[in-house]
């Protein structure tokens, strides 16, 4: 009985997959089984749509021996930093083929030395104009978004175990570090730049260490990919960017200023090898930057006080490099660069001190307020630059003023309002 009953169950199951099968053969149900794929119709699918140099490039004959590079708009910056959609290199099509971009004057065995000071490169530049030099860079500077168009690097100044210089009250928890205010003030200012149209990035906006070749690998790593962008739109292919982009990264990724950690990367020369050149050709389009660097300081004379701003002009640069390489034989370091702009340095730096005291009195030094010195933030880029220190952490009143809301506040407006008259000015 039980095995009659098992062959009518059978005989049932037969029948319902019978009927099945018939109906999915008409569409009528899902077929109950699928097929794997065939790759021809996978190819076929994936290519659709693609030219025929499209196709050609994504064979890959050796496998996993080919060498994948970040892309142009996967950019590498520090945690804190965000990138915006004006960071990112565009890889859409255009139409026509792009010009090969091709660098020029960038031999130094092409010039010569009586080998007592460094060779000199020469002062045209190695890569091709992106920008119009006599555009004005403000949008609208009588707007209530007066710094629109401004691009502001600030640097707050050391970090992390870098402490900077520091204040010991007569209470054991009664310290101030040098660290912690330049965050703060460089916070302030970014807040106030910003609120009046500016663009404006930050080197680190965290307690953390970054070497100087970090910072410098930073500010240049922007201004490459803003001139791949650039040069992109006048018709030339952005490619030979990807390389000096790669040596910026690797600086940012170690952060070491160790002469044996591989940090300092093309910046740990006497002179300006030519990679460094291209880098420092390609700062200079960009009159709408400029780098701020944000420090405090102190003094063995306690009525030192108030603000201060160094720079580094073309021929103060030179003459550092030249002393670097004094006894040895010139003709082994790299040229000296010769296209810093002294005078947009110059004048930043020397608005900068008029429009802070003219702000807040109480901001005005005992001693000259604007000096040239030796810096490698100032040193290892083209871009105009310079150091802000804000105040004295030995001096009572700049303690008070550097580390209230107000006086941050004051130190702000005072920044905006000189690189208004910057912008707007004929440098």
């Amino acid at each position: 009985m039980k095995q009659k009953k098992a062959s009518q169950i059978v005989l049932w199951l037969l029948l319902v997959s019978t009927v099945l099968l018939v109906l999915s053969y008409f569409n009528i149900v899902d077929k109950p089984f699928a097929l794997p794929p065939d790759p021809e119709q996978l190819i076929q699918i994936e290519t659709d749509g693609m030219s025929t140099d499209q196709v050609e490039s994504s064979d890959n004959p050796t496998g996993s021996e080919v060498d994948i590079l970040p892309s142009d708009n996967e950019e590498i910056v520090p945690s804190e930093v965000q990138a915006t959609d004006s960071d990112e290199i565009d890889d859409s099509d255009t139409t026509g083929a792009l010009k090969e971009l091709v660098f020029t004057n960038i031999n130094p065995d092409d010039i010569t030395t009586d080998g007592t000071k460094l060779r000199v490169w020469p002062e045209e530049s190695s890569v091709p104009q992106a920008r119009d030099p006599n555009a004005p860079v403000l949008a609208q500077p009588n707007s209530d978004k007066p710094l629109a168009g401004a691009f502001v690097i600030l640097d707050p100044g050391h970090g992390g175990s870098d402490i900077g210089v520091s204040w010991q009250g007569e209470e054991e928890n009664d310290v101030l570090l040098e660290k912690n205010i330049n965050l703060e003030i460089a916070t302030k200012i970014q807040e106030e730049l910003t609120r009046q149209g500016a663009d404006v990035r930050m080197t680190r906006s965290t307690d953390e260490k970054h070497s100087y070749f970090y910072i410098m690998a930073y500010t240049a790593d922007l201004l490459l990919q803003r001139y791949a962008n650039d040069i992109k739109e006048i018709g030339f292919d952005p490619e030979p960017l990807e390389n000096l982009r790669l040596l910026m990264q690797d600086v940012i990724r170690i952060n070491s200023g160790l002469q044996d950690s591989g940090g300092r990367g093309i910046f740990d020369s006497i002179g300006t090898p030519p990679n460094l050149k291209l880098i420092y050709d390609i700062e200079s389009e960009y009159k709408d930057t400029v780098f701020i660097s944000i420090h405090l300081e102190t003094s063995d004379q306690a009525e030192d006080k108030g603000v201060r701003v160094r720079y580094m002009s073309k021929e103060y640069a030179q003459d550092m490099n030249n002393s670097y390489a004094a006894g040895t034989d010139a003709l082994k370091h790299s040229p000296n660069y010769n296209r810093y702009n002294s005078k947009r340095r110059e004048s930043m730096a020397q608005l900068l001190a008029d429009n802070l005291v003219a702000t807040d009195s109480r901001m005005k030094t005992n001693l000259q307020p604007v000096i040239e010195d030796d810096l490698a933030v100032l040193r290892l880029n083209n871009v105009t630059s310079a150091q802000l220190t804000c105040g004295f952490l030995s001096n009572e009143e700049d303690r008070a003023r550097v580390t209230s809301s107000e006086g941050q506040a004051l130190i702000a407006r005072g920044v905006a309002t000189a690189l208004l008259r910057y912008y707007t000015g004929d440098y």
